[in-house]
């Protein structure tokens, strides 16, 4: 039995919880993941997995989705793209 006042942090999509104490990396790492995301959201860039699916060619390359952000700050920073995903998804729950 789960207590409601426990909140599980689980992606659906990922099926990953995200890390209660994560690396100084990772956090720093997800710092600019969120800055990146906010600002493609902003510009009107950001868009859902579905949205990138339906797009194709040079239309998608414009476009972020959060997985395109989390893979390109891990690859950056070396922080844990699992858990910078689930951050962004956490932010974004309507674009992930």
């Amino acid at each position: 039995m789960e207590l409601h006042s426990h909140h599980k942090r689980l992606r659906d999509f990922t099926g990953h919880t995200c890390s209660l104490h994560p690396d100084e990396l990772t956090r720093n790492a997800t710092e600019i993941a969120l800055e990146r995301a906010r600002f493609a959201l902003e510009e009107g860039r950001l868009i859902s997995p579905g949205e990138a699916l339906a797009l194709a060619g040079s239309e998608a390359r414009k476009d972020e989705t959060l997985f395109s952000i989390a893979r390109a700050v891990s690859f950056e920073m070396g922080g844990d793209l699992d858990d910078i995903l689930c951050r962004l998804g956490e932010k974004y729950p309507h674009l992930s």
